[in-house]
């Protein structure tokens, strides 16, 4: 019977100066000593479960209980560690998860002698060029069950390879470039990272949600396909969103539903 896939670490680097991260510090001084704790505490069940930990009512009840401190003191100390970016604030309002962008990158650092490590591609804070430095990564999504394996993955095989097969690994290995980075944010909807938070940017939090829900309710609605790319779609809906924003800062009544009657009217449904 297979040994089964090792997801956690040992060990994770811990700074001896962690207390003057400003991230770090501001906890220490809004929660003392305890805040300090509950920081570590909390990297110690993230590293030892790989990169994430959820954050769901389990874990909050387990964790207290384990770390003898209020759910509720907790829950404040966790709410301000998100304020303040020690975690991300994104991916804990979608999956309820606590990362970072440096915890992601020191865990994938410590794994990299793994054969292969799976990665959910919803989950990643990294970019491309990081993601693709570590060749031992399989990108899997939650939404459709798919794997991206790196190119550059390494066996751990001792069988000798003849050159023929070696020839023809370098020639997939030169073939195939790192494609560009997907992510779901919604059934129908696939954007990059970079797109995501330039409409957070532009939109806030809620306007994106709000915007890509439109979207999947027009597909849902009519049951057909968008006459043109979801893009230009998207842009359509962003102005009309915008319009509906400015329209409400002035004063003026909006329609019951707005964007279902302008997309009828420009014959997308």
């Amino acid at each position: 019977m297979a040994r089964p896939q090792k997801v956690g670490v040992e060990y994770f680097p811990l700074d001896v100066d962690i207390d003057q991260d400003d991230k770090v510090a501001i906890i220490e001084a809004q929660h003392g000593i305890k805040g300090f704790g509950i920081v570590i505490k909390l990297l110690m069940h993230i590293y030892k479960n790989g990169y994430f930990y959820e954050w769901t009512e389990k874990e909050q009840l387990l964790f207290s209980k384990r770390v003898n401190v209020d759910i509720n003191e907790v829950n404040v100390i966790i709410n301000d560690c998100i304020k303040w970016g020690l975690f991300g604030e994104r991916l804990f309002k979608s999956f309820k998860i606590l990362t970072s962008r440096g915890i992601q990158k020191r865990y994938f650092e410590i794994v990299k002698r793994r054969q292969r490590v799976e990665v959910i591609k919803e989950y990643l804070l990294l970019d491309n060029d990081d993601i693709n430095s570590y060749s031992n990564l399989v990108v899997v999504s939650i939404n459709d069950n798919t794997e991206e394996v790196n190119v550059n993955i390494n066996s751990q095989s001792k069988v000798k390879e003849s050159k023929v097969k070696e020839s023809k690994v370098k020639n997939n290995e030169c073939a195939q470039k790192p494609k560009p980075e997907k992510t779901k944010y919604a059934d129908f909807v696939s954007l990059t990272n970079d797109e995501y938070s330039s409409l957070v940017a532009k939109l806030g939090e809620e306007g994106t949600r709000r915007c890509i829900e439109i979207l999947d309710n027009y597909k849902g609605a009519s049951g057909k396909k968008y006459k043109s790319d979801y893009r230009a779609i998207l842009n359509w809906v962003v102005e009309r969103y915008e319009e509906e924003q400015r329209k409400k800062q002035h004063g003026k009544p909006k329609t019951s539903n707005p964007f279902l009657e302008l997309a009828r009217e420009e014959g997308l449904l």
